[in-house]
């Protein structure tokens, strides 16, 4: 690599890993992003500047929708610039303005270096621990959602007491664990009911119930309807929808 790279980029809800022989900056522009880089944990939200040092191993995960802008920096472009001072320490909070400033940045290294100069006079702030592992878990629990998930089993394997697992979980997804678990498991028996012919029962040992009753009060307190009447109501809606899409293939 020449030249810097500016990118804004999304990230996905699975841990990944990377390594790469320049350097890169990463800054949190809407959701969090989880980055462990050079034996250091950051949480990267809006406004955290994240650094990842050439040749760094580094794992990174996210909770949903997310966007980050990277920079892509060469290893001789920030040496010549003396920019290294970037890529040392924890990620650093960085004031709005310059974020804004940031999302205006044009292709140009001149550019962008008068944007670095500010980044680095600016000292920030010291970024928040992050939850790594809290991440890990929230794909397990979807991938397995049959599973009789308790609060403390979660907590047991993120590493945490009880009650600072909940602080953090609310903190992330804006649910408690419990309430999470279940507008999670009633998404996966909408996509049941939607496509096959399963019993009440099936869906409801499928998707963690207790029995198809639970299964029944928790869909009905959620969508104020049974989940048979959902059922029937999403086939007529489906059928109507493939009747306007022949007649209209027809008129054409």
């Amino acid at each position: 690599m020449e030249r810097p790279v500016i990118e804004t980029r999304r990230y996905p809800d699975r841990v990944l890993s990377d390594r790469h022989g320049y350097h890169q900056l990463l800054l949190g522009l809407d959701g969090a992003l989880e980055l462990e880089s050079g034996g250091r944990l950051m949480h990267v939200t809006r406004g955290m500047l994240a650094p990842v040092a050439s040749g760094d191993v580094h794992h990174y995960l996210a909770p949903g929708n997310n966007s980050v802008l990277v920079l892509d920096l060469p290893e001789a472009w920030c040496e010549v610039l003396a920019f290294e001072g970037l890529l040392q320490g924890p990620p650093r909070c960085l004031p709005e303005a310059l974020v804004s400033r940031a999302q205006r940045l044009g292709g140009t290294g001149e550019s962008l270096g008068r944007w670095l100069e500010l980044a680095l006079a600016d000292g920030g702030r010291r970024a928040l621990p992050p939850r790594l592992k809290l991440l890990e878990l929230l794909p397990a629990v979807r991938a397995d959602l049959a599973h009789p998930w308790r609060v403390a089993d979660m907590a047991g394997r993120c590493h945490l007491a009880e009650a600072v697992f909940a602080r953090q979980f609310r903190a992330l997804t804006g649910l408690s664990p419990h309430e999470w678990l279940v507008q999670q498991r009633l998404a996966r028996a909408r996509e049941l009911l939607r496509v096959g012919n399963a019993s009440l029962t099936e869906v409801a040992q499928a998707c963690g119930f207790a029995d198809s009753a639970h299964f029944s009060r928790s869909f009905r307190r959620r969508h104020g309807v049974s989940p048979s009447a959902w059922r029937r109501l999403e086939a007529a809606g489906g059928a109507s929808e493939r009747g306007q899409d022949s007649t209209s293939r027809v008129a054409t």
